[in-house]
């Protein structure tokens, strides 16, 4: 393991041996000891679309909200006109992690919705440039507010609530999301932060695990991980 948490190929082995032994593991006899399991630290925390912000509450006041709920971290949004934005930069960012440390809750990670409507495989060239442009943004920012975890959607194949987005042949979209990561990596390694390739079930791109390990194992960089999403892994739920 890498790191105090599971990575996803002890996941889908404990997964198989758990499920390989349901039926074949013997019952526990009187006076044997109890074989102890192996615990992992994990933290609980939400993600800022959860509040009214801007709307009706500062982000300061997210902030604390999320930990009065009883939440370690939470995951703040990249856009274009918030305080995370290109609109703020280090003093900003640096001013945001201070009021974080101060009330006590982790910034777990950074997302953005802008991966849709900039997606880093549009048949549209500016849209892809604009897509690594503002990636390269959400990475710094996350550096800036001492978090690892920048949420990337690497591309898709179709986007079926935007009437604007031209559907990707899947081997198209594969090559563009694969050139786009490769340009990401120097920064991501520079900056100290992973790109967590996240699974989405409705853009018909890396459907499935074995998809979705081969895309990550490809790059041989650690800086290139997962974002399992358990909302995401069917069609229909």
């Amino acid at each position: 393991m890498s790191g105090p948490y599971p990575d996803r190929r002890e996941l889908l082995a404990t997964s198989a041996a758990l499920l390989g032994g349901s039926t074949v593991s013997a019952q526990p006899k009187p006076g044997d000891k109890p074989v102890p399991r192996k615990k992992y630290a994990f933290k609980k925390s939400i993600n800022l679309w959860a509040f009214p912000y801007p709307e009706k509450m500062t982000l300061e006041q997210c902030l604390r909200l999320a930990k009065d709920a009883g939440f370690d971290g939470i995951e703040l949004n990249y856009d274009l006109d918030s305080d995370l934005s290109p609109k703020s930069g280090p003093k900003e960012f640096a001013q945001i992690r201070r009021t974080a440390e101060k009330i006590g809750i982790a910034i777990s990670g950074m997302c953005s919705f802008l991966f849709w409507p900039y997606p880093l495989t549009s048949n549209d060239a500016a849209k892809r440039a604009r897509g690594l442009e503002l990636a390269g943004k959400i990475a710094e920012c996350a550096a800036e507010l001492g978090t690892e975890n920048v949420l990337v959607v690497p591309g898709a194949v179709h986007i079926p609530w935007r009437t604007d987005h031209e559907p990707v042949p899947n081997d198209v979209c594969d090559k563009r999301a694969k050139e786009a990561i490769r340009k990401l990596i120097p920064a991501a390694e520079k900056l100290k932060v992973y790109l967590n390739i996240e699974n989405i079930f409705f853009n018909g791109y890396l459907m499935t695990p074995g998809e979705m390990n081969d895309f990550v194992d490809s790059f041989k960089s650690d800086r290139v991980r997962v974002h399992f999403d358990t909302g995401n892994i069917m069609i229909d739920r």
